[in-house]
């Protein structure tokens, strides 16, 4: 089996259970006390669960949170920029902080 053909990941929303595959996520980013999953093309599933609990969710598919509020796939890294932001596959910009910069450029360079 494939890697990018794995088990999908069950995401409760406000109205359904979406299934999800983990590798088609750019990254995941909070908002009060539910999240956002971006996914690749632009699609968005609104997660009626915490921030805390989804990243637990895609904890073993090289997510890395890189930001208070965001956490990528290091997978789907672009490259960094020098303003503070990460490019994700599809142009797609999202903050790094200051004091994760270091740990995320390590994180890329070895691409785990």
């Amino acid at each position: 089996m494939n890697p990018q053909e794995s088990k999908n990941i069950l995401i409760p929303t406000f109205s359904s259970i979406t299934l999800v595959n983990p590798y088609d996520v750019l990254f995941v980013k909070a908002m009060q006390n539910y999240c956002t999953v971006h996914l690749q093309e632009g699609h968005q599933i609104l997660a009626s669960i915490s921030f805390k609990t989804t990243l637990a969710l895609f904890d073993k598919y090289n997510f890395y949170r890189c930001h208070r509020s965001y956490a990528v796939q290091i997978s789907k890294v672009v490259r960094y920029l020098k303003n503070g932001n990460v490019e994700l596959e599809g142009k797609v910009l999202v903050p790094v902080a200051r004091r994760r910069k270091m740990e995320f450029l390590e994180m890329i360079e070895k691409g785990s």
